[in-house]
């Protein structure tokens, strides 16, 4: 292991990679493997057919004895000139071949790498909506979001650069099996001294290729952090005037990603100009050397053709081989961040179906959050159907996580909760959450249209988005624009926080819940907005159970019941 550093990348990396890969990607992957193979056979014969040709066409007498007379006779020529054509022809057409051979096995190289990213990504984001919500409010959205774009594709790079490698090796190897049947002695020779130079560049470029790749995963988290950070958040930045603290910030942290970069691209380009220098020298060594020891011009030109030729394609195989480790290496760190996304632990949630006829009842719920003490405990109560619930209490009270128990976001860490007589359950959970409609206290718009926000992700019915907008109070206003088709800008900052509010009723409303929650819907509104809004809010939920959060009695003074939590218990 320590003579041949190249495997302290290679065999963790493969490893790991393959428990990524799903059965058939591996066998596509072992194909590909074959096809390489194929193509280093490929290459062989093509550069070993080159010596015969250059040793016909110096001396078309060869074809009177040994393998030329029989392929010469086989083929029913007449003059070794018609041969000597053919061949050249033949060797054409064989490179043309070569080519096509080539281009097509990079083609599916390419597209299989990428196939792999496609699959990594959607896998990624997949698991990342599958935690659970405990575990997901700890994790930093701008990190998950380059794992799931950025890190993943960089799996797909391994990928492209282990089979790159393992092209040129079988090339190198079939094309050395040629030169030591050529030649044993001098192949021995330029074997030791190769082995020696690469062995050395492997021990020393991996290391530094490693640590910059660990520099370039942490400062790469740093610049989404900073970004996102920083664009959800420009106007109280611009009030605090703290921009050149923040450019000074990102400013390093691109720095440190640049220069690990920089650091990858020189070291990958170190190994060229040393097996240049020494491939051209082990050259005119070779010729010195068949001088010396065939005393006869005539036999070393095609000796050193064939030399020649390989070491020009041997060469620049090695050198494509290290930066393949390098980049391998570099890219090590991102591999083990995508494994790590990956072995989450995530929610098996079904959809069996559950029925709401009479009541919701929770039972002895206990809560607390990973890092931290109890959040609720011993809560008990029952939600009637049609019945107008109010939570109340101060802030850090549990108002908002004991809602979120109920409508299934959050598992308690003890006790039940009864749908009718039904135990909600990770089996049907999916299909209580579609019983609910939900308006948080900061509705979240994207840069889309207005119907793109309603529907937000479900089937976009342009019946059913502009009866959401009406029953919502806010299609009037829309209609003297473009309607369903209104820009709403990033963030609805072409609204006003009344409009965006009733956006995001139409959204909650948009697939007809029975249960309509509040979670402080209305706190950052001004009194009489919020007047406006509780009254429409009141009015579509005629017909529905509402559970709302708040902290204004006037918010809730038309709710059938309040429940006022206090550190974590009903009082």
């Amino acid at each position: 292991m320590k003579e041949f550093p190249q495997f302290n990348v290679l065999a963790p990396v493969l490893g790991k990679l393959f428990s990524l890969l799903n059965r058939r990607h591996r066998i596509y992957f072992c194909i590909l493997i074959i096809l390489t193979i194929g193509f280093s056979l490929i290459e062989t014969i093509g550069i070993s057919a080159i010596m015969p040709f250059i040793s016909l066409a110096s001396e078309p007498n060869l074809v009177t004895g040994g393998w030329y007379k029989k392929a010469f006779d086989f083929c029913g020529f007449v003059k070794p000139e018609s041969f000597i054509i053919a061949l050249g022809i033949a060797i054409i057409f064989f490179y043309f071949f070569r080519a096509i051979y080539s281009i097509l096995l990079n083609y599916s190289m390419n597209r299989f790498s990428f196939a792999i990213y496609r699959r990594l990504s959607k896998t990624i984001f997949k698991t990342i909506l599958s935690i659970p919500y405990k575990l997901f409010v700890q994790k930093n959205t701008a990190e998950q979001i380059r794992t799931i774009n950025d890190e993943s594709g960089d799996v797909s790079k391994i990928i492209l650069n282990i089979l790159q490698f393992c092209s040129e090796i079988f090339t190198i190897l079939l094309i050395y099996a040629v030169i030591v049947i050529l030649n044993w002695k001098m192949t021995l020779v330029v074997t030791i001294i190769l082995l020696i130079i690469v062995t050395v560049l492997l021990s020393v470029l991996t290391k530094i290729s490693k640590a910059q790749g660990t520099k370039r995963l942490e400062s790469g988290r740093r610049i989404y952090r900073i970004l996102k950070e920083t664009l959800g958040n420009v106007k109280f930045i611009k009030l605090k005037g703290n921009e050149e603290v923040i450019l000074r910030g990102y400013d390093t942290a691109t720095a440190i990603k640049a220069r690990s970069e920089v650091m990858n691209h020189v070291v990958g380009s170190i190994p060229k100009g040393i097996l240049e220098s020494v491939g051209f020298s082990l050259l005119v060594g070779a010729v010195v050397f068949i001088i010396w020891s065939y005393q006869d011009t005539s036999r070393v030109i095609p000796i050193i053709s064939m030399y020649a030729l390989a070491l020009y394609r041997i060469l620049p195989s090695v050198h494509r081989m290290l930066q393949n480790i390098n980049s391998i290496a570099y890219l090590q760190k991102t591999l083990e961040s995508v494994d790590e996304s990956l072995q989450q632990p995530v929610e098996d949630e079904g959809t069996a179906p559950l029925e709401f006829e009479h009541s919701i009842r929770l039972e002895d719920i206990c809560f607390r959050y990973i890092t931290g003490g109890e959040v609720l405990g011993n809560i008990s109560f029952e939600i009637n159907k049609g019945e107008k619930v109010a939570v109340t209490g101060e802030s850090g009270g549990g108002k908002s996580t004991l809602v979120d128990i109920i409508i299934g976001i959050h598992k308690p860490v003890s006790g039940k909760i009864y749908i009718d007589n039904t135990v909600l359950t990770d089996e049907n959970i999916r299909s209580w959450r579609k019983k609910i409609g939900y308006i948080p206290q900061s509705i979240y718009l994207f840069d889309g249209t207005v119907a793109e926000n309603v529907s937000f992700g479900s089937e976009p019915d342009e019946h059913r988005i502009i009866k959401a907008l009406q029953r919502a109070n806010i299609w009037d206003f829309l209609s003297q624009k473009e309607g369903i088709h209104t820009h709403v800008g990033d963030g609805g900052i072409q609204l006003s926080g009344g409009q965006q509010q009733r956006i995001g009723i139409a959204r909650a409303l948009y697939d007809d819940p029975e249960i309509l929650v509040l979670d402080e819907a209305t706190s950052a509104l001004d009194s009489e907005t919020e007047k406006k809004i509780m009254e429409e809010i009141y009015s579509v939920s005629e017909n529905k159970t509402l559970i709302v959060i708040a902290h204004r009695l006037s918010t809730v003074e038309r709710c059938d019941r309040k429940i006022r939590l206090e550190n974590g218990r009903i009082t």
